[in-house]
C-alpha cells in the first residue's frame, strides 16, 4: 500500500496545468487518439485507443499503424496513402473498415493531421478515431430494408411515408421528382405540390448546377447501380444543410432504368461539430494548454478535476454555468460541497469515489446544490485517474444538468394520476346517478301516498307539496344530466342520419309545458341543410339543452323567441345556430358558461350542466361551439359540425 505522502507526491508530480489536461486526454475513452511518428509508427497510446482497438500501450507503441488496416488496404498500401493525401492537404479524413486486436471489424471515422516543429519539420501525425460500427450498421439495414420493399408500391409508402429524420424521395430516369415524403419536406422546406414534376438540381449551388454535378451523380449511380456522397445542399428558404446522399438506380424485371431513389440526411450538425474538432485539434497539437481550452468551452457540462481526498483542482465553464461558483471560489474546497446534508451526513460523496475506485467508473443521478442553495437534477460519472504504476492520480468529474428532464418526468407521472383520478371520478358519477334513481323513485311515490292519505287535507299542504314535487324533479334532471355525462365515456351508440325537421319537433315536444309556461315561441328559419350523420341521442341532447337554455334566460320583460337555423359554409362545415332575445350574457362570463354547475344567472333554476353536456359531446367528436352574446339583447349559440363522411 502506498502512503497517502506519496500519492499526494504523485499528484503534484504532475506538474503544470497542462499536464493535468494532457492526462484528461489520455483518459478519454470514446475516441482512439495518438501519435505517429514520420514513418507512421505508433508514438502515444491513450484509453480511447485501449477500449476501441483493444491493444494495450505496450503492446502497440513503436508498431506501424497498418495493424488496424484489412489486408486488402495493406496490399494497396492505403496506410501510407493516407500520410501521404494529410501531407498533402494538411490534413486527411476518411471512413472505412479497421481491424481490432481480436480480428473483429469495425466502422471507423478517422482523422489524420501532419505536425510540425517550428522549422516546418514534420515530426509526426495526430490520429483520432471514432468507432461508427452502429451508424454504419443502421444506414445499411435502411438500405436493405428499402431494397427488399422497392418491388412493391404500398409497403414503400408504408415505410416512407412517415420518416421524419430521412428525406426520401423518387426520381424518374431524366431526374425529376415523382414521390416526396414527410423528411423532405422537412429537411428542404418544399411541400409536395411545390417540388414534385422539378428537376432535382433545385436542391444545388449554382456553380454545381453549372459544373453539370447533378448530372454526374446521376451516371455514376446508373454505372455503379449506387452512389454516395456528403456536401452542401440548399432549401427552399435558400439556407445550406450539409447532407448525405445517397442515389440508387432502380430497373424493373426487364432490366430497364425506371428512375432512382434518393435519400439524403441533414449531416449539419455533425459537420458543424467535425469541423469544430478539427479546428480545436489544429488549435492543441502545438500545445498542451490548448487542451485545457477545449475543456473550458463546453458549457453543458460541468468537467472537473478532483484530487485523491476529492478536492477540486480545475473547473470549467461548465461547471460555473451549471454549479454557479467562479473558479477561484471553488478550487481547493471538496467535492462534497455540492450534495445536500443529509448525503454529506451519509458519507455518500466518499462513497461515490470508493465506487469509482472499485469498478473503474462511477455513474449516478440525484439531487445536487448549487451555490444559491437552489437544488437541480444531476447526472454524475466519476472516473479514476491512474499515473503509468498505476497509483491513483485523482478523479474526473462530468456532471450534467438534467433537471428539465426529470421535471417533464414528474409531470407526465402527474398526468397519468389526474387521468386515472378523472376515470374514477367518471365511474363513481356513473354509479352514483343510477343508485339514486331507485331512492328519486320511492320519494315520488311516497309523496303521492302522503297527498292521497292527507285527502282533502292537502290543500292546506299545496304550497309545500308542490316545492317538494320541484325539489323531486330537480333532482331528476340532474341525475339524468350526470348520467348522460358518464355516457358520454362508453359511446355505445352509433352515429345514423337525423333529421333536424323531425328533432326540432321532438325537442318541441319533450318541452311543451316549458313553452306553454312561458309562452315561448319556437321559430325554424331557413334550413340549409336538414339532416346530419351524427349520434342521435347526442344530437337531441345538444339541441334539447340549447332551446331549454334560451327559454329559461328568457327576458320578463319580453315574449320569449327562440330562432334556429343551420348554414353550410364554404368549407363544408356544417352550421347550427339557436339564437334567443332573453337576458344575454357578461362578456366575463362567456368563457364560463361552458364549466360544470356554471350558470351566467344565478337567479334562473337549472343544474348548471347542460352546456357542459353539450361542450363535452363536441369535445369528443371533434366538433366545436361558439356564443356570441349582449348583455340585454339576447344570445346565439353557434355550433359547427365538421363535415362527416356518408354511412354508405
Amino acid at each position: 500500500m502506498s502512503s497517502a505522502l506519496e500519492v499526494v507526491s504523485d499528484y503534484h508530480s504532475l506538474g503544470t496545468t497542462e499536464d493535468r489536461y494532457r492526462l484528461l486526454i489520455e483518459n478519454i475513452t470514446d475516441y482512439a487518439i495518438f501519435l505517429l511518428d514520420p514513418t507512421g509508427k505508433v508514438a502515444t497510446w491513450n484509453a480511447g485507443a485501449k477500449r476501441i482497438k483493444q491493444y494495450t500501450a505496450e503492446e502497440i507503441i513503436g508498431h506501424h499503424f497498418s495493424t488496424f488496416y484489412t489486408e486488402a488496404d495493406k496490399e494497396r498500401d492505403y496506410p501510407a496513402t493516407e500520410l501521404k493525401e494529410a501531407q498533402i492537404h494538411g490534413r486527411f479524413e476518411d471512413e472505412g473498415w479497421r481491424i481490432r486486436k481480436d480480428g473483429t471489424a469495425f466502422w471507423a471515422n478517422v482523422i489524420i493531421t501532419p505536425i510540425y516543429n517550428p522549422d516546418k519539420v514534420l515530426i509526426g501525425y495526430s490520429k483520432i478515431t471514432r468507432d461508427l460500427s452502429e451508424r454504419k450498421k443502421a444506414e445499411d439495414d435502411l438500405y436493405k430494408a428499402y431494397e427488399e420493399l422497392k418491388d412493391s408500391e404500398e409497403k414503400y409508402r408504408l415505410l416512407i411515408g412517415g420518416v421524419t429524420d430521412y428525406a426520401i424521395f423518387m426520381l424518374d430516369p431524366a431526374g425529376h421528382i415523382a414521390t416526396w415524403n414527410e423528411g423532405a419536406k422537412r429537411i428542404k422546406g418544399y411541400e409536395a405540390n411545390e417540388i414534385i414534376g422539378k428537376y432535382f438540381s433545385k436542391f444545388y449551388s449554382r456553380d454545381a448546377i453549372l459544373q453539370g454535378y447533378p448530372e454526374y451523380e446521376l451516371r455514376k449511380a446508373r454505372t455503379d447501380g449506387r452512389f454516395e456522397d456528403e456536401g452542401w445542399r440548399y432549401r427552399k428558404d435558400g439556407s445550406a444543410f450539409w447532407a448525405n446522399v445517397v442515389i440508387t438506380a432502380i430497373y424493373n424485371s426487364k432490366k430497364e432504368l425506371i428512375g432512382f431513389s434518393k435519400i439524403t440526411r441533414d449531416l449539419t450538425e455533425k459537420k458543424q461539430l467535425e469541423e469544430q474538432l478539427y479546428r480545436i485539434n489544429e488549435e492543441l497539437k502545438e500545445s498542451e494548454e490548448k487542451s485545457r481550452l477545449l475543456i473550458n468551452c463546453v458549457q453543458d457540462y460541468a468537467i472537473l478535476m478532483l484530487n485523491p481526498e476529492g478536492l477540486i483542482t480545475s473547473w470549467n465553464v461548465g461547471a460555473q454555468r451549471i454549479v454557479g461558483y467562479a473558479a477561484k471560489e471553488i478550487i481547493g474546497k471538496h467535492f462534497s460541497v455540492f450534495y445536500p446534508r443529509a448525503a454529506v451526513e451519509s458519507g455518500y460523496p466518499q462513497f461515490e469515489l470508493a465506487q469509482a475506485i472499485e469498478n473503474d467508473r462511477f455513474e449516478d443521478e440525484g439531487w445536487r446544490i448549487r451555490k444559491d442553495g437552489t437544488a437541480f437534477w444531476a447526472n454524475v460519472v466519476i472516473t479514476p485517474v491512474y499515473n503509468s504504476d498505476k497509483r491513483l492520480l485523482g478523479f474526473a468529474k462530468i456532471t450534467r444538468d438534467l433537471t428539465e428532464r426529470r421535471r417533464n418526468e414528474e409531470l407526465m407521472r402527474k398526468n397519468l394520476e389526474l387521468v386515472r383520478i378523472n376515470n374514477d371520478l367518471d365511474n363513481f358519477v356513473y354509479t352514483a346517478s343510477h343508485d339514486l334513481k331507485s331512492p328519486i323513485v320511492n320519494m315520488e311515490g311516497l309523496l303521492m301516498a302522503l297527498a292521497e292519505d292527507l285527502g282533502p287535507e292537502s290543500q292546506q299542504h299545496a304550497q309545500i307539496l308542490g316545492m317538494m314535487q320541484s325539489s323531486i324533479a330537480t333532482l331528476k334532471n340532474v341525475i339524468s344530466d350526470l348520467a348522460d355525462i358518464t355516457l358520454l365515456q362508453q359511446g355505445k351508440e352509433k352515429p345514423e342520419e337525423v333529421s333536424i325537421p323531425g328533432l326540432i319537433q321532438e325537442v318541441k315536444e319533450s318541452l311543451r309545458e316549458l313553452i306553454h309556461t312561458s309562452q315561448a315561441r319556437i321559430q325554424v328559419n331557413a334550413l340549409d341543410w336538414e339532416s346530419l350523420i351524427y349520434t342521435r341521442k347526442n344530437l337531441r341532447s345538444i339541441l334539447f339543452n340549447l332551446v331549454s337554455n334560451a327559454i329559461k334566460y328568457a327576458d320578463p320583460a319580453r315574449t320569449p323567441l327562440v330562432q334556429i337555423s343551420t348554414f353550410v359554409l364554404p368549407d363544408d362545415t356544417c352550421l347550427l345556430t339557436v339564437k334567443d332575445n332573453g337576458l344575454g350574457i357578461a362578456e366575463s362570463q362567456i368563457n364560463k358558461v361552458f364549466a360544470l354547475y356554471k350558470r351566467a344567472h344565478a337567479h334562473v333554476e337549472g343544474s348548471g350542466i347542460g352546456l357542459y353536456l353539450v361542450k363535452k359531446i363536441l369535445d369528443n367528436t371533434g366538433d366545436r361551439i361558439e356564443v356570441e352574446s349582449e348583455v340585454g339583447q339576447g344570445s346565439e349559440f353557434k355550433v359547427y359540425f365538421k363535415p362527416k363522411p356518408s354511412l354508405s
